[in-house]
C-alpha cells in the first residue's frame, strides 16, 4: 500500500508541475510581417480587401488542395465570411470574416477555428504609401493559447512559425501584384515594357530551381514547371510567326471599328487562371527541359526577335491590320500583346506549382 501511495504521489507531482508552470507561461502571442510592393496603394488595397484573393497568396489556404471552401456575403465588405473544411489536421475546419474596413488603409479579420481545436483570433492587413508607385503592406496576427495548452509555447516558437507563414504569403502577394500588367495605354513603349516585365517575372520565377523542382508534378493531369516553360517557348515561336504573317498582309484601316475587345480586356482574359484550357497537340510539352538556365536561354532567344520587331514597328500599321480568330477579331498590336500575356498566364501557373505544400525544398 505504501508503494502505491508513493506511485500516486509521483504521478500527482508529474501532473501538477506542468500545470503550475503553465500558470506562468504567457498566453497571448502576436506576429507581424511586411513587404514593399511596386504598385500604387489604391491598386494593392483593392486586391487585398477581397478575402477570396487570399486563396492565391496565403500559405494556409494552399495546405490542402482538397479543402472545401464556401462563402457568405459580399466580398470586400464587412460581414463577408470565407469558410473552410478539411480532413487534414493542419487545416481543420473554421471560417474567417471581414470585421472592419478602413478605406484604403486597413482591413480587420476575425478567424474562428472549430477543428482540430476551438479558438477565435484576430488578424489585420495595413497598407502604407512609400511613394506613388510603392506600397508597404503589413500583415499581422494576434492570438491566445488557452490554459494549460499555452505550455506548448515553451517548446515551440509559435510567433516565429506564424511570422514565417505570413512572410511567405506576403512574398507571394508581391509576386502576384507585380506580375500583373499595368493598364495598357496602346503605345509601342507599353508593349515593349510589358514584354520586359513578363521576361523578368518568368526569370525570377524559375531561376535557380533544381531538376527536382522543375520536374515536380502536383497531381494527375498537372504540368510541371519544366513543361510550362516548354509550352511558353513553343507557343511564343508559333504565335510570333503567325502575327508576322498576318501583319505582312495588306492593311485594312476601314475595318478598325470591328475590333471590339480592348487591350486591357485582352490581357485580363488571357492572364485569368480561373478558367483552364487544353493546349493543342503541337504545343503539348514533351519533357525537353531539366535545367532552368537552358530553358531560360531558349526563352530569351525566342523572345529577342519579338522585341526587335516591336522596336521598329509602326503603331498605326499594327492597328490597321485586322485579324480574324475563332474567338473574335483583333489587330496586329493585340496579337503581339497576346504573346506576352500568354507568358504571364503560365508564369502564374508556375507560381501555383511552387505554392504546393509538397513542392521540393531543393
Amino acid at each position: 500500500m505504501r508503494i502505491l501511495k508513493k506511485i500516486l504521489l509521483v504521478l500527482a507531482i508529474l501532473i501538477a508541475v506542468p500545470l503550475i508552470v503553465a500558470l506562468f507561461v504567457k498566453k497571448e502571442y502576436s506576429a507581424e510581417r511586411e513587404v514593399t510592393i511596386n504598385r500604387p496603394k489604391t491598386e494593392v488595397f483593392e486586391y487585398i480587401k477581397h478575402l477570396k484573393n487570399q486563396e492565391q497568396y496565403s500559405k494556409w489556404a494552399n495546405l490542402d488542395p482538397n479543402m472545401k471552401t464556401t462563402y457568405t456575403g459580399t466580398d470586400g465588405t464587412p460581414g463577408f465570411i470565407s469558410r473552410w473544411e478539411s480532413d487534414s489536421d493542419s487545416v481543420g475546419v473554421g471560417e474567417q470574416e471581414i470585421k472592419k474596413i478602413t478605406g484604403g488603409e486597413r482591413i480587420d479579420f476575425e478567424l474562428r477555428f472549430e477543428k482540430p481545436f476551438e479558438s477565435t483570433e484576430q488578424a489585420y492587413m495595413i497598407t502604407e504609401s512609400v511613394d506613388n508607385n510603392q506600397t508597404k503592406v503589413k500583415w499581422g496576427f494576434n492570438g491566445k493559447m488557452k490554459y494549460p495548452f499555452n505550455l506548448i509555447c515553451l517548446f515551440m516558437n509559435i510567433e516565429q512559425m506564424i511570422s514565417n507563414d505570413l512572410q511567405t504569403g506576403l512574398d507571394k502577394l508581391k509576386l502576384i501584384l507585380e506580375s500583373q500588367a499595368p493598364v495598357p495605354d496602346g503605345s509601342i513603349a507599353f508593349l515593349s515594357d510589358y514584354y520586359n516585365q513578363t521576361t523578368r517575372n518568368l526569370t525570377d520565377a524559375v531561376k535557380g530551381l533544381s531538376q527536382a523542382q522543375l520536374t515536380f508534378v502536383s497531381g494527375p493531369g498537372k504540368w510541371s514547371i519544366a513543361q510550362c516553360l516548354e509550352h511558353i517557348i513553343a507557343t511564343e515561336k508559333m504565335l510570333f510567326e503567325m502575327a508576322k504573317t498576318e501583319i505582312a498582309k495588306p492593311a485594312q484601316p476601314t475595318r478598325r471599328s470591328e475590333v471590339k475587345t480592348t487591350d486591357e480586356a485582352l490581357v485580363s482574359m488571357v492572364t485569368d487562371r480561373s478558367e483552364k484550357f487544353n493546349a493543342p497537340k503541337e504545343l503539348q510539352p514533351s519533357g525537353k527541359y531539366v535545367n532552368a538556365n537552358l530553358a531560360l536561354n531558349d526563352f530569351n532567344a525566342t523572345r529577342q526577335p519579338v522585341l526587335d520587331y516591336i522596336s521598329s514597328a509602326d503603331l498605326g500599321n499594327l492597328r490597321n491590320h485586322i485579324i480574324e480568330h475563332p474567338t473574335g477579331i483583333s489587330d496586329g498590336y493585340q496579337n503581339l500583346l497576346f504573346i506576352a500575356a500568354h507568358s504571364a498566364r503560365h508564369t502564374k501557373q508556375i507560381e501555383e506549382v511552387k505554392s504546393q505544400p509538397n513542392f521540393p525544398n531543393q
